[in-house]
């Protein structure tokens, strides 16, 4: 049985950005994804990070990793797994105590195996450890742990919700740019600009996740009173009768 202990219980919110070279911006693709980690000169460029301890409501202070500040991706990548494995160290010291959790939108799908495929390419690390190091994280995907708050209309079907579906329920709309707009930035080194707007993505997917489980407790509580005013009425009709 996993026991969780509030000061090792993390959620590590985190937020990649990417770089496309403009000779693979055209390419098609079979789900339209233009990054690939396997094709030459595609990037992870950097991106944020965030340690959350939701049994304590408590926030680390937002890290960053950049490639123009490391000075290459080899370099950037190494210290991004030496974040993983810090961020380890505390659930380890006792057996039983859960695992690390990463948190995000589209997490599954892009960032974890973009960085498992890096991570090999550059020899970052033993790929059994590697593998360890980031599998064995429990997954916050928030494209997919949300789509039992929105409406269920077609029979069975479940789709995972976009970015701008959680934005527009959790974040009152809220609009953000397309990933694209990083490219542009990174060719006119305007760096700022990506590393503000990463911080912000990962602020507002900490948002979307406290907006997400709030909605559930509101849920929860309703059911909880709406089956104490069935109870209360089935016991009054057993009086009456």
């Amino acid at each position: 049985m996993l026991v969780f202990y509030p000061e090792r219980t993390k959620l590590l919110f985190f937020d990649l950005e990417y770089y496309v070279p403009m000779a693979s911006r055209l390419r098609k693709t079979l789900a339209g994804m233009l990054f690939a980690p396997s094709l030459p000169g595609h990037k992870i460029i950097g991106g944020t990070f965030q340690c959350y301890y939701p049994m304590l409501d408590r926030l680390d202070p937002p890290v960053q990793h950049w490639e123009w500040k490391h000075g290459s991706e080899q370099a950037l990548l190494q210290a991004i797994y030496g974040l993983f494995r810090h961020q380890w160290k505390s659930i380890s010291v006792k057996s039983g105590a859960g695992s690390l959790m990463l948190g995000g939108i589209g997490i599954s799908h892009s960032d974890v195996p973009a960085l498992l495929w890096k991570f090999r390419s550059h020899k970052t690390a033993d790929p059994n450890e590697a593998y360890d190091t980031i599998c064995g994280c429990r997954q916050v995907d928030l494209s997919a742990t949300t789509f039992c708050q929105f409406s269920v209309n077609t029979g069975y079907f479940a789709f995972p919700k976009s970015k701008s579906h959680l934005y527009h329920k959790y974040l009152s709309g809220k609009k953000m740019e397309s990933g694209k707009a990083v490219w542009d930035a990174y060719d006119a080194r305007d760096f700022g600009a990506i590393e503000r707007r990463s911080a912000e993505e990962v602020q507002d997917a900490i948002a979307i996740y406290k907006a997400m489980v709030d909605l559930k407790k509101s849920t929860d509580s309703s059911i909880r009173r709406l089956k104490k005013l069935e109870k209360s009425a089935a016991a009054d009709c057993g009086d009456a009768s």
